[in-house]
């Protein structure tokens, strides 16, 4: 039972066993976090399209409940700017752009929230962890760029202190462009400041809180100068103390559309965490749990939706700023809660003077961070196919919409996994005359061919997407000089396989009986040789038809090998 506690529940595993000794390390690097935390959470609540103090209140479970399940010492959850765009553009369609910032706002949040844990927990304990890697790296870098331009689109009509557009960011930054003349000089002149001062720093002084430090400097001027009355726009009312708990008031008639943006979440969050945690794990010589990770993701975001808060994810950046700090344990991640959970209690009411251009300042600055066009040269250089994927991901998100750009990326992953797939090379083996020993026929020099014996190994899956690509090829072979009387198909590297496999092969097979000829296998894996049995093809070849090796099939026993040839 205690195996099985720490098995899905990691921190009764580590907790107990604390050294104490750590703790320094931790502490610091839970207050560095805090720094970064705090000001981000403000602003991406106005990403997400609820008011800031749901910011806090999903900075404050997400890090506890992380650090209960999660299996990454170094991980530091909380809120993302891709995460949270995903969540507006997926309740936008429900509620309305104007109801963005409202209560329903709010509601329907934390429904897509809680839908999105509960996805979350059933990859988990379905040992999904493998999900990870559906999504090239290519086209998640598509992603980071599309996002990153997107959401520096999507922010800009708060400097400017302007209307915001709906639509694709395309959209947005047309709309905004033509709002430019309705500028608000005042709010322009704050974000144009908070932005040269935050990206000054970033230059200057990478390792200070620069965006807490701005946010300190914009209450005080806002106050001072009382800004609001001069047309600039604050955060409002932000309430001190405990967030409410229960299940938002929102109905079931939206299932599909909340399903849909949860899955977007899961594809966008879990990369980016699953990313964040093999990098750190690595970096410091540990293992991590993907399908616990996936349990843990799924508490995190299905705790902020009980408290009103949305989604989060192992954000990379703040991960970075632990590991920089001195984070060794999931203490670090509790000792930020704490902070975050004072600054709830006490500090709340504060942010009520905080220019909104201040926020969007802060958001542009964290994504200038990952605007880079490294990868798009790399992509570009090393394999066009990847570029076109690259592009077609940025470019779905820029100009289609968000969870339409992640269908586009989920659709060209898929369709880049059954190309490549689809590229089983069979190549044709000759004999070595020295050693009995057979090579492929392309790549050695003084092979020969056996009188009336053709043989081919299959370099991979022989499945659905590559049965007609491996029936042509068998053609081309056994065509070359006529049909022999036999073809042996040397299946040592087919580790994947399915009933379109057996079909072809007996097709394969018919239409060489057709001719004279007959089909063999050899050095066939169990696994596959059952599943051929299964569909037929090993009745259909006939008694006799399977050898445990090549040199068995073709009637002579191997010779010593040939250390030159490989």
């Amino acid at each position: 039972m205690s195996a099985l506690l720490r098995r899905y529940v990691p921190i009764a595993g580590w907790l107990p066993s604390y050294d104490r000794r750590l703790l320094t390390g931790d502490a610091v690097a839970g207050l560095s976090v805090w720094a970064l935390l705090v000001p981000q959470s403000l602003a991406y609540a106005s990403l997400a399209g609820v008011p800031a103090q749901y910011g806090l209140y999903t900075s404050f479970v997400a890090l506890v409940a992380y650090a209960i399940f999660g299996t990454s010492r170094h991980l530091a959850q909380g809120p993302s700017a891709a995460v949270c765009a995903v969540s507006a553009a997926a309740i936008t369609p429900i509620i309305g752009t104007s109801a963005l910032g409202s209560d329903k706002a709010i509601g329907w949040t934390a429904a897509l929230a809680i839908a999105t844990g509960l996805v979350y927990l059933v990859l988990g304990l379905l040992r999904m962890g493998w999900v990870s890697t559906f999504l090239s790296k290519a086209v998640m870098a598509g992603f980071v760029l599309g996002f990153s331009i997107g959401i520096i689109i999507d922010q800009s009509h708060k400097l400017l202190g302007v209307d915001s557009v709906s639509g694709s960011y395309a959209q947005e930054l047309w709309g905004t462009i033509k709002e430019i003349p309705d500028t608000s000089t005042t709010t322009l002149a704050v974000g144009v400041c908070s932005l040269t001062v935050l990206l000054a720093m970033r230059r200057f002084a990478p390792r200070w809180p620069r965006m807490l430090l701005v946010v300190v400097a914009a209450i005080a001027v806002s106050a001072a100068l009382d800004l609001s009355s001069h047309g600039v726009a604050v955060t409002g009312h932000v309430p001190t103390g405990l967030p409410s708990v229960g299940l938002p008031g929102v109905g079931w008639s939206e299932t599909s559309a909340l399903l849909v943006g949860a899955l977007s979440i899961v594809f966008v969050g879990y990369s980016e965490s699953l990313a964040s945690a093999r990098a750190m794990a690595s970096r410091h010589h540990y293992e991590i749990d993907t399908d616990q990770e996936l349990i843990a993701q799924g508490f995190a975001c299905g705790a902020a939706g009980f408290v009103g808060g949305f989604a989060s994810d192992g954000s990379l950046s703040k991960t970075s700023v632990a590991e920089a700090a001195g984070q060794q344990t999931q203490m670090a991640s509790l000792i930020n809660a704490a902070l975050v959970l004072l600054t709830m209690l006490l500090l709340a009411g504060l942010f009520e003077q905080l220019p909104s251009a201040t926020l969007g300042a802060v958001v542009i600055d964290a994504m200038v961070g990952l605007v880079t066009f490294v990868d798009w040269r790399r992509y570009y250089r090393v394999n066009r196919a990847d570029w076109v994927f690259f592009m077609g991901a940025g470019l779905g998100i820029l100009f289609v919409g968000i969870t339409q750009g992640i269908l586009i990326g989920v659709v060209l992953s898929l369709l880049l996994l059954i190309a490549r797939s689809s590229r089983t090379s069979v190549r044709e083996l000759g004999r070595d005359p020295r050693t009995g020993r057979f090579h492929v026929l392309s790549r050695h020099e003084g092979l020969e061919l056996l009188p009336g014996v053709r043989i081919a190994r299959v370099d991979g899956p022989l499945f659905f997407a590559d049965a007609d690509a491996f029936r042509t090829r068998i053609r081309e072979i056994v065509a070359d000089e006529g049909a022999p009387a036999r073809l042996i198909v040397d299946a040592e590297a087919v580790l994947l396989t399915d009933t379109d496999g057996a079909d072809i092969l007996k097709q394969v097979a018919e239409e060489l009986a057709s001719e004279g000829s007959s089909l063999q296998l050899a050095s066939v894996h169990p696994p596959v040789l059952a599943l051929w049995e299964r569909a037929g093809l090993i009745d259909a070849l006939g008694e006799g038809a399977v050898f445990a090796t090549v040199q068995e099939a073709v009637g002579e026993p191997p010779r010593v090998r040939d250390p030159a040839l490989r």
